[in-house]
């Protein structure tokens, strides 16, 4: 750790460009993504969506039909119905029917929830991991102009979805989010806000 502040504070005398901190960027995001990725699929290896259904079906859309789960996790109706097919197989989820009586509902089993709810924890544990050579001055720093970063990617994905011809979903931002830890109940949710 203490070789990481000696980095960092080196670091930081350098005046950055912006491709230089797009560059960095970019490396950082695919080794935290890596981790996050290893640690909420090592709570259940069920493939690479099942991890974002699961804490879909937990944070918010929990007894939502398979066309509502496809948009979310940006898969083709055929593809949602074989992962639901797996997860249901493996006892996390399982079909209803729906309130309208003409579609199904996907709905987490008492398996299923205990499953997203370690699955978030092991993100949650492999995301603070990235930030722990932060003091809390940077944490916040950080966190406005990761807020600021997301509420510009989500309007450039919401003009994107307006303008797409291709028919090919796109998967939400949140699929994979702790709606607790980001404070969306609280109005702190920048994709939330944004949208």
């Amino acid at each position: 750790m203490r070789d990481s502040r000696i980095y960092s504070r080196a670091v930081s005398r350098i005046r950055s460009s912006r491709p230089h901190a797009a560059n960095v960027l970019g490396a950082l995001s695919l080794v935290v993504v890596d981790r996050m990725n290893a640690a909420v699929e090592a709570v259940a290896a069920i493939g690479p969506s099942a991890p974002a259904a699961l804490a879909a079906l937990h944070e918010f859309l929990d007894g939502g039909s398979v066309t509502q789960l496809s948009s979310v996790l940006g898969l083709t109706h055929s593809g949602t119905v074989r992962l639901v097919d797996r997860l249901v197989s493996e006892g996390l989820v399982e079909r209803a029917g729906a309130h309208d009586g003409r579609s199904v509902s996907v709905v987490l089993t008492g398996t299923g929830r205990r499953t997203a709810a370690r699955m978030l924890h092991a993100r949650e544990r492999s995301l603070t991991s990235a930030l722990s050579a932060l003091s809390q001055q940077e944490v916040d720093d950080l966190a406005e102009a990761l807020g600021t970063m997301l509420t510009t990617v989500t309007l450039a994905r919401a003009a994107e979805r307006s303008s797409r011809t291709d028919g090919r979903p796109q998967p939400w931002l949140c699929r994979l989010c702790d709606f607790a830890a980001c404070g969306r109940g609280d109005g702190n949710c920048p994709v939330d806000n944004a949208v």
